[in-house]
């Protein structure tokens, strides 16, 4: 007997009650999370007043996409995606309240933080892998390009409350946004318990896959395969600028924390900017030339954000790279899921997660190339307030610009990817 719902018939579409459910949760847990990831950041650059080591935390926290990611999405084709998420949500919700704790008893410092930061990103890489999944099982392969753009857009809309709340708590006490992001976690968890247990077009796998099944669908599978060499390529060269905006913020434009919280929330207006234009154009334009051109349009604008001084011209061409940035990292979700079996999108979400692990290459990149150029070049202060953080933005953006005009060249099967 079926255990699906009639409320999980579709009405009108796709938005049926158990997709909007899943958006809402998706957007308060979004504001807990990137209230805590605006914190962190803050706090750890209060802390070390050290490019190189707040890069490093930055890439403790993409660690667990390098480590956790294959197994999540090796579970998430076995279990109710459902249930795993609202497990999930919970965990990450506990992490918060003892983080709170340990500040509270001053029982904190980098290493401390460090640990930390490796469970939140756990928690983090671990339900943008269900979340997603899920949404195509509550939506199906005909609405999966709209579904997977509006719960990517409740996770923007969340992150912009949570990027504001953040700056206003972490001036007042760095415990603060940790209670709130644990308590919000929570409700977002309670929120998916009405939700049917299994969704209209959740995979139904009659085997156990391998772990190692992953690699015989990339070798056969040239599309996912070059989606997961690009997404390397933009994680370790694009997503990677996030490390520096702590930087920006104090030593480039002279900001604090609210200014951080500000700059992080209004970044979150172009992402979703970003995820309205696939969900209005998705149905008419080939997805594979799409996130070319996006990448290319990525590189332009980190190219052009690295020259900014003025805290205004800043933050309007921060909303133009987070455009081009949620296009992307959504295009990426919509192509990987489309170009495989219905049983193996979980472990392809997997492979594509596992790329998101090189992002701690990029941050150590950028960090260490930062502090090298703010250490030995010091002639160009009539264009950067401060060098280091600005020229590495620069060089990452002409990397993109050149891995984005060789893919036009060479990435055939990827640009006649259908709408």
């Amino acid at each position: 007997m079926s255990t699906i719902s009639k409320s999980d018939q579709p009405l009108f579409g796709f938005l049926t009650s158990d997709f909007l459910r899943l958006c809402l949760a998706i957007s308060i847990f979004a504001a807990g999370t990137w209230q805590e990831h605006v914190s962190i950041g803050y706090i750890v650059y209060e802390l070390t007043d050290s490019e190189f080591l707040l890069a490093l935390a930055f890439a403790v926290r993409f660690l667990p996409f390098l480590l956790v990611s294959n197994y999540i999405g090796y579970i998430s084709d076995l279990v109710s995606r459902r249930t795993l998420l609202i497990i999930l949500m919970l965990f990450g919700s506990v992490a918060l309240f003892v983080m709170s704790f340990f500040i509270t008893s001053d029982f904190v410092n980098y290493y401390v933080i460090l640990f930390y930061i490796f469970i939140s990103g756990s928690v983090w890489s671990s339900t943008m892998l269900t979340q997603q999944s899920y949404s195509y099982d509550l939506t199906g392969y005909k609405y999966s390009v709209k579904g997977i753009a509006i719960t990517k857009g409740a996770d923007r809309i969340g992150g912009m409350f949570g990027g504001l709340l953040s700056g206003i708590l972490v001036m007042k006490n760095y415990r603060f946004p940790f209670i709130v992001s644990g308590f919000l976690q929570f409700i977002s968890a309670l929120i998916l318990i009405p939700n049917s247990k299994i969704s209209l077009y959740s995979p139904k796998n009659k085997t156990k896959p391998k772990l190692t099944e992953v690699i015989s669908i990339l070798k056969k599978n040239k599309i996912l395969l070059t989606v997961v060499i690009l997404s390397c390529g933009t994680e370790i060269f694009g997503f990677s600028h996030n490390s520096l905006i702590p930087v920006f913020v104090k030593d480039v434009l002279g900001g604090d924390g609210q200014d951080l919280g500000f700059m992080m929330s209004f970044r979150q207006i172009g992402g979703i900017i970003g995820l309205l234009s696939i969900v209005v154009f998705g149905s008419y334009i080939r997805k594979g030339l799409w996130l070319l051109f996006v990448i290319l349009g990525f590189g332009i604008s980190l190219f052009v954000l690295g020259f900014q001084n003025h805290y205004v011209y800043f933050v309007l061409i921060s909303l133009f790279v987070n455009v081009f940035a949620s296009s992307c990292d959504s295009l990426y979700q919509i192509i990987t899921q489309r170009s495989v079996d219905n049983k193996d999108r979980g472990k392809a979400m997997g492979a594509w997660l596992f790329t998101i692990g090189s992002g701690p290459l990029g941050y150590l990149i950028i960090g260490l190339l930062s502090n090298f150029i703010s250490n030995n070049i010091d002639n160009f202060s009539s264009i950067y307030n401060s060098i280091g953080p600005q020229m590495t933005i620069n060089i990452t953006g002409i990397i993109l610009i050149i891995i984005s005009l060789t893919f036009f060249k060479y990435a055939k099967k990827l640009k006649e990817v259908p709408a």
